[in-house]
């Protein structure tokens, strides 16, 4: 389920060793920037290794964390007092289309179905998303059919709000807020 998520996901021992990371996070990961992934698995962030020291203790000890790096936000917090830590990153604003694209890849959707549905998630008609194209309707039909079949909505409707919730995945903003609340 956590892959569907367009935002990266990663599940932390107290240490920073790495449980687990959706598709999101090991993406993420790859490109080593903001974090990194050790050669022991440990997850390290390259430009402040004390202070991630120090949030990773903090966490361990029940502490629910909002850290700042690279442009993105990130949300530390322990799911169970001495369980495992959760580090969710909140995209930076405008990154609707990378949103998107995360929902587009965990269901596997192509390259030209991932470009019919990012049109849908803003807001286009399927009669617009031909024309902004510059494809035939009639190849957007296909493709709304394949795209439906792979995602498992019925209608285009049920998939331009999946795919528009997708792209309104949290901001840093949405994620300094919940963590205000914490």
């Amino acid at each position: 389920m956590a892959d569907l998520l367009a935002w990266p996901l990663l599940l932390l021992r107290a240490d920073g060793r790495l449980l687990h990371a959706n598709q999101a996070g090991q993406r993420l990961l790859a490109r080593g920037e903001p974090l990194r992934l050790s050669g022991a698995g440990a997850v390290t962030v390259a430009s402040e290794r004390g202070a991630w020291a120090e949030a990773l203790a903090a966490a361990a000890a029940g502490r629910r964390l909002l850290l700042s790096t690279g442009g993105a936000a990130m949300v530390l917090a322990p799911l169970a007092a001495g369980g495992p830590l959760l580090l969710a990153l909140a995209p930076a604003c405008g990154s609707r289309e990378a949103d998107v694209r995360g929902f587009a890849q965990a269901h596997q959707l192509s390259a030209a179905e991932g470009r019919v549905l990012l049109r849908l998630a803003l807001g286009d008609s399927p009669a617009d998303t031909a024309q902004v194209l510059g494809i035939t309707a009639a190849t957007v039909r296909s493709q709304l059919v394949a795209i439906r079949r792979k995602t498992g909505h019925a209608s285009i409707a049920d998939l331009a709000a999946a795919a528009a919730s997708a792209a309104a995945g949290p901001s840093a903003d949405a994620a300094r807020a919940a963590c205000r609340a914490c």
